[in-house]
């Protein structure tokens, strides 16, 4: 993974904001549809590692819901697909990646019991947990993660020695130090709208988050149970219905993904999926029409990546 998030935010760099309504493969100013090799090859570790190849240079891609989508391969960062995946939105519960990566700098004791308090709750959005509410900070952790629950992240931002000022800022500075610029953040949970960035940058996210194995473990769960203090259980399930699919089958393995969606906004989904030869795909999707939509989507351009390249 260090092999990932070293590629891709090589890439991301040096690639030049698109047009607004340039076609989907042909963003980056090129006159032919672009290939990863006029992208750039990553150099890791002094050894040149080749994106995958097109089979079909007029393959253009699927039809989609999304406002934005990117997909690219993890390991040579080469892009295999970009619609408007410069374009700014927001990414809603995809901010939970960056709420979770800022919770685990902190090197705080997991094994603590939080306790929620009324300030953690949103009046506007239905709650899964109560005011009194004590839950292990790691299980909290993990149920931020699997269930995207918000008033965990609320919880976990005001114990983290923080104000939640203060957090938000460490939020952004992180993405700064990421060489992520599209990213801002507003608030730990990413109900507020400001929460921003474009498809690009949150598959650079993700491709860090699930280094950490606290992320990726919890990642691997298609739930979580919570067990409060005085007994209290609430089973929290994943929101990535991709891990009932086939590409979460033999030979494929979803490595890690998180959901976002906002009614005003749309439904986001990124995910980091791998084939049976070890090749993973990074796929992103923003601002889709519907909540089913961002998961048919991003299953139709994940396995439409790995049936148009072809990897060493």
């Amino acid at each position: 993974m260090l092999n990932s998030l070293f590629a891709i935010l090589a890439v991301l760099a040096m690639v030049p904001a698109p047009e607004a309504d340039i076609h989907p493969m042909r963003m980056y100013g090129l006159s032919t549809p672009v290939e990863p090799q006029l992208v750039r090859a990553a150099q890791i570790e002094d050894k040149r590692i080749l994106p995958p190849v097109k089979k079909d240079r007029n393959d253009l891609g699927i039809l989609h819901s999304g406002k934005s989508a990117f997909v690219a391969d993890v390991d040579s960062a080469g892009v295999l697909y970009a619609y408007k995946a410069h374009d700014k939105h927001s990414i809603a519960s995809l901010t939970k990646l960056m709420t979770a990566l800022v919770v685990l700098e902190q090197d705080l004791d997991m094994d603590e019991d939080i306790v929620l308090i009324r300030e953690d709750f949103d009046t506007e959005v239905r709650s899964t947990l109560r005011i009194g509410d004590a839950i292990p900070r790691k299980d909290a952790f993990r149920a931020l993660i699997v269930g995207s629950v918000n008033e965990l992240g609320n919880a976990l931002a005001r114990t983290s020695g923080m104000s939640r000022v203060e957090f938000v800022e460490r939020m952004n500075e992180r993405a700064n130090e990421m060489n992520l610029p599209s990213l801002v953040f507003t608030d730990p949970t990413g109900l507020d709208e400001s929460n921003q960035g474009n498809a690009a940058d949150v598959a650079a996210l993700l491709t860090i988050a699930i280094r950490e194995q606290e992320i990726s473990d919890a990642m691997a769960e298609n739930f979580t149970i919570l067990t409060t203090a005085v007994g209290r259980q609430y089973t929290i399930d994943t929101t990535n219905l991709l891990r009932f699919s086939y590409l979460n089958e033999a030979p494929y393995r979803i490595l890690g993904a998180k959901t976002g969606s906002l009614p005003t906004t749309g439904y986001n989904l990124a995910q980091v999926t791998q084939n049976g030869r070890g090749n993973e795909v990074v796929t992103v999707l923003l601002g889709s029409n519907n909540h089913f939509s961002r998961y048919d989507d991003v299953k139709a351009l994940t396995a439409w990546a790995f049936d148009a390249y072809l990897w060493d």
